[in-house]
């Protein structure tokens, strides 16, 4: 279901659609420099549903070590005229060494959309005002105001604290080839190291910046604006989901919104390790709601994919626990109860309604879990703290009881029902509540085990249940 190449990882993703179907350009990371080469291509994907993928292959080649595009980095498509542009990030990081710029923007064209052609000529180098070395993943689009075709990029302003440098820069241009770079910043909060991926889009009559950071919590942010001059205002969900879930960049066919990132793998596939660049290709529905606010759902095709029921079984039990035909009230006030379901698919959905009596602490799903539930993942509910989280037990460090594995703010109320469609593939976990609020976790090392609900301190009602699978 989430995408990832057989022996090695998919990095950012740079979406397009065309002719009814999304192509997903992705850097493909081989993790295997003796065996495969120092660099990263640019590879391709076709879909129509995000559920079933066509490889495409290698579309740019990486260079030499002694050639800048050593990596071929993020960066943008761009049609015009029936001429497709790439425009995209040279990287080479032993060319500061040498005196040479780490980073300029490469382009490559092509008249099919499948035979790419660099163009050694061109080439954007960051001007003075910016630092020299951190300068990539360029969105171009066209300005209608202005007539002109814009370039945003991720760089670093060459003043005040270091860790604050951070901006999205822009670049103009009258012809896709000669660009100048505007000295003034077209965002800069001065909050971030920098802003990688920028992306930019229209949904009514406010206009979306998106971008990633990794100096606060390694998060894709959006900001908006009703002018593509700002001011670019911060909403109170300003992420689309967690910290797996990183360089995201947004696509839509004309009728739906989407935003794709990637769910990191895991230093040796270990829970609790280093987490990697790349991994699993993860598609998010983006929602707008009333007040221009964006939040992210599941997607249809994904979400039907999964239409083959599985019976669950009603097992194991702590506290109190009371089924009401395909209901049940899960909690007491005055300590844990739980109820387990049986065994887990290694691929599946599972799609409920839970509502929250007022004063409960916590709601949890638990996944992959022993028989006495003893070790499991937990995806839990915190109506105190207003957030979403995903944890393990038994911790690698069970003197550090306070320190979840990830967590996201959400809305929680009580009385009021949710729904909630968690999907697992694999050991990757996304998580969907309420409609609105996405998150994104794995589960390394218990691949196997059974499911079910638990409560702390106070009752939670769970109704409507479906348990399904892929189609074998």
């Amino acid at each position: 279901m989430y995408y990832r190449p057989e022996e090695s990882a998919a990095a950012d993703v740079i979406p397009f659609y065309k002719d009814g179907a999304f192509q997903l350009f992705y850097l493909r990371d081989f993790r295997d420099a003796g065996r495969c080469g120092e660099g990263t291509p640019w590879y391709l994907l076709e879909t129509r549903d995000f559920v079933t993928f066509a490889e495409k292959g290698e579309v740019i080649s990486r260079g030499s070590r002694e050639e800048q595009d050593l990596y071929i980095f993020t960066g943008s498509v761009f049609e015009r005229d029936g001429s497709y542009y790439i425009f995209y990030t040279g990287h080479n990081p032993h060319f500061p060494k040498e005196g040479k710029k780490q980073e300029v923007i490469r382009m490559a064209v092509s008249s099919d959309f499948r035979t790419w052609k660099k163009d050694p000529a061109f080439r954007i180098d960051a001007p003075d005002c910016f630092e020299p070395h951190d300068f990539r993943d360029p969105f171009v689009f066209y300005n209608e105001e202005t007539k002109k075709f814009n370039m945003l990029l991720a760089a670093r302003v060459n003043y005040g604290p270091s860790r604050r440098r951070g901006c999205t820069a822009v670049a103009v241009s009258g012809d896709l080839i000669t660009w100048e770079v505007q000295e003034e910043p077209f965002y800069s909060p001065r909050e971030y190291f920098t802003h990688e991926c920028p992306d930019l889009f229209r949904m009514g009559e406010w206009w979306y910046l998106v971008f990633s950071e990794f100096t606060d919590k390694c998060e894709t942010h959006y900001r908006m604006a009703k002018s593509l001059k700002g001011p670019w205002l911060t909403p109170e969900y300003d992420t689309f989901d967690n910290r797996n879930f990183y360089a995201a960049k947004t696509v839509s066919d004309g009728t739906d919104r989407y935003i794709i990132g990637w769910n990191p793998t895991t230093d040796q596939d270990k829970d609790f390790a280093d987490t990697q660049w790349g991994g699993n290709i993860v598609i998010h529905k983006i929602v707008q709601g009333e007040d221009g606010q964006l939040f992210a759902a599941v997607p249809d095709k994904i979400k039907e994919s999964y239409c083959v029921p599985v019976r669950y079984r009603e097992g194991y039990t702590i506290g109190t626990v009371l089924k009401y035909q395909d209901s049940w009230r899960i909690g007491r006030p005055d300590g844990f109860s739980s109820l387990d379901l049986g065994d887990l698919e290694n691929s599946c959905r599972l799609s409920f309604d839970v509502t929250f009596r007022k004063g409960i602490r916590n709601f949890y799903l638990f996944l992959n879990s022993d028989k006495d539930n003893e070790a499991a993942y937990y995806v839990g509910i915190d109506p105190v703290m207003n957030r979403m989280t995903f944890d393990r037990w038994p911790r690698k460090r069970s003197d550090y009881p306070f320190m979840l594995e990830s967590e996201r703010k959400t809305e929680v109320l009580p009385d009021v029902t949710y729904h909630m469609d968690v999907i697992k593939d694999g050991p990757v976990l996304e998580v969907y509540f309420g409609g609105k609020y996405a998150m994104s976790a794995r589960m390394n090392e218990f691949r196997e085990g059974t499911f079910g609900f638990a409560a702390s301190y106070g009752e939670a009602c769970i109704e409507n249940l479906e348990y399904r699978t892929l189609v074998k």
